[in-house]
């Protein structure tokens, strides 16, 4: 992931030094897993990382987005609405271990309690993160800054033109005025500029580099795009009755990516960024063949056969439902203590099913591959 980013990387830690002992944290589950054998059973040791997803409403409707374009119930936006705050603190009060708390949506910013809920998590000591289309950052900006949020990642999908061809209105605009603004506070988080590449927009990465750089933000993170095939979906559905049938409710065209193109930007930005502050982070990090793979054969695996996201990762829904993917359902903290649901039955299926097949089929192109 940080390759040739040592003086951003340096700097990052100065600003953030928690990220060192977040670092050991995650060096040391990886030990455990592989080393204790228990995992073969589906127990696990305490999640690294929970995603809450504290509200599916979101203002925008962006074309590459999995949950603006299903009609699945249970995979859609704007159906449950806000999280209640009483859940998300039951959650935080129960949950074991010192994961990192990672807030997100639909778009969070939309959530009337969101700065309660950061610095309820950053009293119990939580490092904070949260990702946002950048609608209402401006608005929000101050008072994000004074919750103690660790880091902010804006979703930025090109230039003004194409942004905004992707995401709609004038939310390009809207971005920029408030990433000027809450740069502009001594006591802000992070910043990173969050890419996601799709055939919308791969060949705008140069462009979005340069822009990250202007702008002054501490990170640029260039995701490689999370695609499903209605082929996986039939699959997975076909030989694991744990998950309902499905259908792919977007398309995306990996025909019209220009994987020689892109891998020529990557590895310009790579030599560009030598020696300079801002960090550059790829996930995951992709040589030109594994390039080709990833856009050309979707379902054929990339760098790893096996994923550890059902140890490591808790994903909490904004109606108290625990998923750990799609909408696979182990638990639902309104009624279960979160730690019972963590190492519960339905929980530990899930795991079991990986580790005896390393992965499903769907999870060849899961953003959380790059994160095992």
């Amino acid at each position: 992931m940080f390759r040739s980013n040592f003086v951003g990387l340096t700097y990052i830690l100065r600003r953030k030094p928690q990220f060192l002992s977040i670092a050991a944290e995650n060096l040391s589950h990886q030990l455990r897993f592989k080393m204790g054998g228990d995992y073969l059973n589906g127990w696990s040791h305490p999640p690294e990382v929970i995603n809450a997803f504290i509200t599916d409403r979101c203002n925008l409707g962006c074309r590459q987005c999995h949950y603006a374009n299903s009609d699945k119930p249970g995979f859609s936006l704007n159906l449950v609405g806000h999280m209640p705050p009483w859940i998300f603190r039951k959650f935080i009060d129960e949950i074991p271990g010192s994961p990192i708390v990672s807030f997100t949506g639909g778009e969070p910013l939309l959530h009337p309690d969101l700065i309660d809920l950061i610095v309820y998590a950053k009293q119990k000591g939580r490092f904070c993160t949260l990702v946002t289309n950048g609608w209402r950052l401006a608005d929000k900006a101050e008072e994000l800054c004074e919750s103690g949020l660790d880091m902010l990642s804006v979703s930025v999908d090109g230039p003004e033109e194409t942004h905004n061809s992707i995401r709609g209105k004038k939310s390009f605009e809207h971005l920029v005025i408030g990433l000027e603004t809450i740069l502009e506070q001594s006591n802000r988080p992070l910043i990173f500029i969050g890419f996601t590449i799709s055939d919308l927009n791969f060949d705008q990465l140069r462009h979005i580099y340069e822009l990250a750089l202007n702008w002054g933000v501490d990170g640029l993170s260039i995701n490689h795009l999370w695609m499903q095939t209605n082929h996986m979906v039939q699959e997975l559905s076909a030989h694991y009755s744990i998950f309902a049938g499905d259908h792919v409710g977007w398309e995306i065209n990996n025909d019209a990516i220009d994987v020689d193109y892109l891998s020529d930007s990557l590895e310009a930005i790579r030599v560009s960024n030598r020696g300079v502050k801002m960090v550059v982070v790829e996930n995951p990090f992709l040589n030109r063949q594994e390039i080709t793979d990833w856009y050309r054969y979707p379902q054929k695996p990339v760098k790893h056969n096996t994923v550890r996201c059902g140890w490591i990762r808790m994903k909490l829904w904004a109606d108290g439902k625990v998923k750990p993917c799609r909408d696979y359902e182990v638990g639902d903290i309104t009624q279960t203590h979160t730690e019972t649901i963590w190492n519960g039955e339905k929980y530990l299926e899930f795991r079991r099913l990986l580790a005896q097949d390393g992965m499903l089929p769907i999870c060849s192109r899961c953003c959380f591959i790059a994160h095992r």
